[in-house]
């Protein structure tokens, strides 16, 4: 399995592209979505595969919840 950073760093907003969680995570759209499937990663909102968007305070409650820091730019 992937680790997660213990800080996230990721762009203020109401919704978070695919492509901004892969790169804070450091992770493949294919490990994100492993995430949403074995770990309870918040489905997107709105789109599909790379248009993909997510609701910013499912994934930052998410975050939390497995023990790691947000961080805003």
């Amino acid at each position: 399995m992937m680790t997660l950073p213990g800080t996230i760093i990721l762009p203020a907003g109401p919704t978070l592209k695919s492509a901004d969680l892969c790169a804070a995570f450091g992770f493949t759209r294919q490990a994100l979505n492993y995430y949403r499937k074995r770990h309870g990663f918040p489905a997107p909102s709105s789109g599909r595969n790379s248009a993909a968007r997510y609701d910013t305070r499912a994934v930052s409650r998410w975050i939390a919840a497995n023990g790691k820091r947000v961080e805003w730019i």
